[in-house]
C-alpha cells in the first residue's frame, strides 16, 4: 500500500479516576462525596501525525466538561510542547454526569471543582499524550455506520408548560457514525465512535463513566485490548436515555448504565464486522471562530437582590405577583414558564452578584473545525446544541461534517429560536445552574447556522 494513503497516529489511555472520594458534576440533588467508584475513568488520546507540521490532537475523556481554566493552562503546555496552535487540539467531554466537576463557572448547584483534581487530570493527560507522541504508527482511516435506539427526545408540552418528559413523537438522531484507524496489517489501532445521547442513565451518588466509557471499554475488549476507542458525543441537548415507566423518565442504576454501554458497543462492532470505507487521509486543517450570541434582558441588580437575600414576607420572592425571572416571560410574556425553586433562585442571583454577571449582554460559542480524512471532519463547540443543529449539519454536508459538543469549555445549552419560544429547561431553566443572567435571544439560531457555514467553507 502506498505511503500516502497512511496517517501517523499515536494513540493512549489515561486513567483520571480521582485519589480519594470528591463531589460529582452535573445534578443538584447529589450531596456529599461519591459512596463508590463503579467503573474508573479515562481520557483517551488520539495525536493525528505527531512533531509534523500538519496535526491534531484529540484528547476525549470520562467528564462532564472541560473547565475554561484547565483548558487554557492545558492548551498553551500543549503548545510548547509539541508546536500544536489551540485549533489543533479538541479537548472533548464525554459529558458523563457521573465525575467530577473540573469547571468553576457555573452555581453551586452543579459543584465546585477541586484543584488537587483538576492538578492531578492536567499531569495526566500530559504525561498520556507524551506516550502518544512518542509510538506513532501508519494507519489508513475506514468508515461505517449504523444505528442504536438509546435515546428519546426529552421535550414534552403538558398543561401549556414544555416539561422534561419523553416525547417519542419528535424524531431523533440514532445513527452510529465509527471510524476505524488500521495499521498495515490490519489490526485496528484506534476507533472513532461518534453519538449523540445524554449520558444521564443514572444519578446516583457513584463514580463512573456512564455509558460511553462502559461501550468504549467494551470495542476495545474485542478489538484485542490494545487499540484505543474514543467516544465523541453529538448534538444531544435534547435527548435522553429511554429509560420510561408509565409515561415519565426514570433514573437506572449502574447495571442499566453497564447495559445500555454495552448495546452501543454490540452496534459498534458490528459494524466494524462489516466490510467499511476506505478513507484518503485529510490535510488535518484545523480553524475556528467566536460567535457572539446575545441574551435576552436580565434582571436588574435591585431585583437580583431582592432574590439573592429574600426578606420574608417580601413582595419579590418567587411565586409572588412580583416580576418573575427572566425566563418567565420569554419574548414579551408569550410562553408560559414556571419561577425556579426559592433555593435554586437564591444561589443563582448571589453568583450573578459575586461575580458582576448582571451587566453581561452576549456569550461566546466556540466553533472549530478539524478535518480528519477526505469528506471526514469534526465540527466542535462548547456548549450543549440542541439536536436540530446536528441534523442540519448532517444533512447539509451529506455526513462529511459530524457535530462534537462538549468540548474545550462550557457555556451552557444553545436551543433553536422554536425551542426558546416554547420554553422548558434547554431553553431557559439551565441560566440557573450554569450561571448566565438571561436565555439567549431568538436570533442565535441563524447566527450559528452562518458560522457553521463559513467556517466549514473556510471563509
Amino acid at each position: 500500500m502506498p505511503e500516502s494513503g497512511f496517517v501517523r497516529l499515536g494513540c493512549a489511555k489515561a486513567d483520571i479516576t480521582p485519589q480519594h472520594p470528591l463531589p460529582l458534576a452535573g445534578f443538584a440533588h447529589r450531596s456529599g462525596n461519591y459512596e463508590r467508584i463503579d467503573k474508573p475513568l479515562y481520557a483517551r488520546i488520539l495525536f493525528f501525525a505527531p512533531g509534523e507540521n500538519r496535526q491534531a490532537l484529540i484528547v476525549s475523556a470520562d467528564l462532564l466538561s472541560w473547565g475554561d481554566e484547565i483548558t487554557d493552562k492545558l492548551k498553551s503546555a500543549l503548545g510548547k510542547r509539541w508546536g500544536l496552535t489551540n485549533n489543533q487540539i479538541v479537548l472533548h467531554a464525554t459529558h458523563s454526569h457521573s465525575g467530577p466537576q473540573t469547571a468553576g463557572g457555573y452555581t453551586e448547584l452543579l459543584g465546585e471543582p477541586d484543584s488537587g483534581y483538576v492538578a492531578l487530570l492536567q499531569q495526566r493527560i500530559l504525561e498520556a499524550v507524551e506516550r502518544a507522541a512518542a509510538a506513532p504508527e501508519h494507519v489508513y482511516p475506514e468508515r461505517g455506520s449504523g444505528r442504536c435506539e438509546l435515546g428519546v427526545y426529552r421535550r414534552k408540552r403538558a398543561d401549556g408548560l414544555i416539561r422534561m418528559a419523553p416525547n417519542p413523537d419528535v424524531p431523533i438522531d440514532h445513527d452510529v457514525s465509527v471510524v476505524r484507524y488500521a495499521a498495515a496489517d490490519g489490526r485496528a489501532k484506534a476507533v472513532l465512535v461518534h453519538y449523540a445521547c445524554h449520558p444521564t442513565v443514572s444519578g446516583d451518588n457513584t463514580l463512573s463513566p456512564e455509558y460511553p466509557g462502559v461501550a468504549m471499554e467494551a470495542v476495545e475488549q474485542s478489538l484485542g485490548g490494545e487499540a484505543v476507542s474514543v467516544f465523541l458525543q453529538g448534538a444531544c441537548a435534547d435527548v435522553r436515555p429511554a429509560l420510561v415507566r408509565d409515561g415519565e423518565f426514570y433514573r437506572g442504576g449502574y447495571a442499566e448504565v453497564e447495559a445500555i454501554g454495552r448495546k452501543l458497543a454490540d452496534e459498534v462492532v458490528a459494524i466494524l464486522a462489516k466490510p467499511m470505507t476506505r478513507l484518503a487521509p485529510g490535510s488535518l486543517a484545523a480553524r475556528s471562530a467566536l460567535v457572539p450570541l446575545r441574551l435576552q434582558e436580565p434582571p436588574s441588580r435591585e431585583q437580583a437582590a431582592k432574590w439573592a437575600y429574600p426578606i420574608e414576607g417580601d413582595a419579590g420572592v418567587p411565586n409572588s405577583p412580583q416580576p418573575a425571572p427572566p425566563g418567565a416571560a420569554v419574548q414579551g410574556g408569550a410562553v408560559k414558564q414556571l419561577a425556579p425553586d426559592a433555593n435554586v433562585l437564591k444561589a443563582w442571583s448571589r453568583h450573578l452578584i459575586d461575580r458582576d454577571k448582571l451587566s453581561m449582554d452576549s456569550v461566546e460559542l466556540k466553533l472549530g473545525y478539524v478535518e480528519l480524512a477526505e469528506g471526514f471532519a469534526l465540527l466542535c463547540a462548547n456548549a450543549e446544541m440542541s439536536g436540530e443543529y446536528g441534523a442540519y449539519l448532517k444533512s447539509r454536508f451529506a455526513g462529511r461534517v459530524l457535530p462534537v459538543c462538549y468540548c474545550d469549555g462550557m457555556l451552557g445549552y444553545v436551543c433553536t429560536a422554536e425551542q426558546l419560544a416554547e420554553g422548558g429547561y434547554e431553553a431557559v431553566d439551565y441560566i440557573y445552574y450554569f450561571g448566565l443572567p438571561a436565555p439567549l435571544a431568538p436570533e442565535a439560531e441563524e447566527a450559528i447556522r452562518t458560522a457553521m457555514e463559513e467556517l466549514v467553507h473556510g471563509r
